[in-house]
């Protein structure tokens, strides 16, 4: 009774400096007609998702190097096993990111928030065809005329479990037709501490993101899509297995 009552504290905490954080960084977006972007991913952003983990009791080792080559545009991915994972993506602060968030994210309030002050796309579900389709004709063309990264997972939304999930074609495509290279990061989360059950089996812990080998894809091609993505997807694999002492497949 005493945990789920301080977890239910730590989540609300949690709720109201998503609340405030998201509030100002829309404000200094709108003022600054998103001038002020950049300043609410990297510092704004970055800040309240460290302090929403470590409110909730979860320490974040996040790597030292930034992988960008300010020469070229790359689509960042990341394996999604917990709600946690856009907190740990967002604490890295990166600039010049268009971050994607599936749109069943759009009723929680103070998540929407935040994500409104960092430019955050909404990709429709999956079931939303014709606008998924519309979406990531949209997003092709805002990633061939504006010089700007794509933060987004390859597994897109589903149920949360300790693995790695099956891998969405679009971002594929999208990273095939304009040329991004991929930077894979990797969120380290223990399976004890996962919200794999739900948010009232919160547990304190740590969690490492480390970013691994950047993938080169100047020679992809439409017709060896299913191929890529599956190569990309073992990776993930072969890591999650390395660090959790798995045999997932």
């Amino acid at each position: 009774m005493q945990n789920r009552i301080k977890t239910k504290l730590r989540i609300t905490i949690a709720s109201v400096l998503l609340i405030i954080s998201g509030s100002m960084g829309i404000i200094l977006r709108i003022i600054s007609v998103d001038y002020l972007l950049n300043f609410n991913r990297k510092y704004l952003v970055s800040f309240s998702s460290k302090l929403v983990l470590k409110i909730i009791g979860i320490k974040i080792q996040l790597p030292n190097e930034i992988p960008f080559n300010s020469e070229n545009q790359y689509f960042i991915t990341f394996n999604h096993n917990s709600d946690l994972d856009i907190f740990a993506l967002t604490a890295l602060g990166y600039t010049n990111t268009v971050f994607l968030l599936s749109d069943r994210t759009l009723k929680i309030v103070p998540l929407t928030l935040s994500a409104i002050s960092i430019g955050v796309l909404y990709i429709p579900e999956q079931h939303k065809t014709e606008k998924r389709l519309d979406f990531f004709k949209k997003l092709e063309k805002i990633a061939k005329t504006k010089k700007i990264n794509i933060a987004g997972s390859s597994e897109g939304v589903h149920d949360q479990l300790h693995g790695i999930g099956n891998f969405n074609k679009g971002v594929y495509h999208l990273t095939t037709v304009c040329k991004l290279d991929i930077i894979p990061v990797f969120i380290g989360i223990p399976e004890e501490i996962n919200l794999i059950k739900g948010h009232e089996h919160l547990k304190s812990g740590n969690i490492k993101v480390e970013i691994l080998e950047t993938i080169d894809t100047q020679n992809w091609i439409l017709n060896d899509l299913e191929k890529n993505k599956d190569e990309v997807r073992n990776i993930y694999v072969k890591k999650f297995n390395e660090v959790h002492k798995t045999a997932i497949v």
